[in-house]
């Protein structure tokens, strides 16, 4: 069974890490480019702040720098499974991670 296929619950077996790093969120279909700010992140995806409100399904790629010289940062091409209004920072977003590279 791969990890879309399993139940909502099963997907949080994943280790979620809390942290606090600015990131580059690009909706692949229009070119539009977002500074984001990264709240939490796993093997299978992210959760970022954005200015607006994207729709759930849109496909992104989404960047994270390396906090360490030399070593690269992070790269990755999934989609938008989550979107709420956030009355003090403005929409967090959930991001599903499709592939990393």
């Amino acid at each position: 069974m791969s990890f879309h296929d399993q139940h909502y619950s099963e997907k949080r077996d994943f280790i979620r890490m809390q942290i606090e790093s600015e990131g580059q969120l690009t909706l692949t279909d229009s070119g539009e480019s977002f500074h984001v700010h990264c709240q939490d992140l796993s093997s299978q995806g992210a959760q970022v702040i954005l200015p607006r409100a994207v729709a759930e399904g849109v496909a992104v790629r989404f960047s994270l720098a390396s906090p360490t010289p030399g070593l690269p940062g992070l790269e990755a091409l999934g989609r938008v499974v989550r979107c709420s209004a956030d009355e003090a920072q403005g929409f967090r977003v959930g991001i599903q991670f499709d592939s990393v590279g």
